[in-house]
């Protein structure tokens, strides 16, 4: 499954440079309630110009399936 939406433009200063990152090692999320699940790392669609996070996901978003 593929993202849907892909940020263009930093809704507080207008600039276009944006850039990825990803947060993982200790910082991954996993499901609530499955202590033993490895999760998953995190992407952000950061703005290279203010610094503000656009959008954030996580890369496996299946593993989340039936979680609630």
């Amino acid at each position: 499954m593929g993202r849907t939406y892909k940020a263009t433009e930093c809704p507080k200063c207008g600039s276009k440079e944006l850039g990825i990152g990803v947060q993982d090692s200790y910082a991954v999320v996993r499901p609530l309630y499955k202590k033993v699940s490895l999760g998953s790392s995190i992407e952000h669609t950061i703005c290279t110009d203010c610094g503000l996070v656009v959008e954030s996901y996580v890369k496996h978003p299946q593993k989340f399936k039936g979680t609630i």
